[in-house]
């Protein structure tokens, strides 16, 4: 942990592929796996998910309505959208609210592999990611990650026809 970069604040970018939970000095912390480096940020993934939604002019409570307007109400573990220039979705691994919960993007996995009791996931960068969840649990969430990208990237499009539809 102490050879890990350590920053007070962060916001989740496309760039941004794992973040997970770690404790340092008695703290929960995350560590974020990115595209270029892994670091750690002196925020829980949750808060860090919140509070960069809400530089977006969003909420956590909002993304998780959206998600479960399309996914249904019944749905829990259900991932969420960000969105800066174009929608991308995070998948959480346990309850969101878990102080083990890992959030995996998915534009970012290349590969899904099954191992005994357990997932590896291979990320655009190449690094190889353990996951502590079933293969077939796993891609149930991954569907329905790429499922609710989907449906953002219709909602958005069907946003742009109307908006180009006021200005004629």
């Amino acid at each position: 942990m102490d050879e890990l970069k350590k920053f007070d604040w962060y916001y989740i970018t496309p760039n941004t592929y794992v973040i997970e939970p770690i404790e340092c000095d008695g703290k929960a912390y995350s560590r974020v796996y990115d595209k270029f480096d892994t670091f750690c940020i002196k925020r829980k993934p949750l808060k860090l998910l919140d509070e960069t939604l809400k530089k977006l002019g969003s909420s956590y409570k909002a993304a998780t309505d959206f998600s479960k307007m399309f996914l249904g109400k019944g749905k829990h573990k259900v991932p969420i959208v960000l969105s800066y220039d174009q929608p991308y979705v995070f998948l959480p691994i346990l309850s969101p609210s878990s102080s083990k919960n890992i959030w995996i993007a998915q534009h970012a996995i290349i590969n899904i592999q099954k191992c005994e009791d357990s997932t590896m996931i291979i990320l655009k960068n190449d690094v190889e990611f353990k996951l502590p969840i079933h293969y077939t649990a796993f891609c149930t969430q991954y569907v329905c990650a790429t499922m609710l990208l989907k449906y953002a990237l219709k909602q958005r499009e069907a946003i742009h026809r109307e908006l180009g539809f006021l200005k004629n």
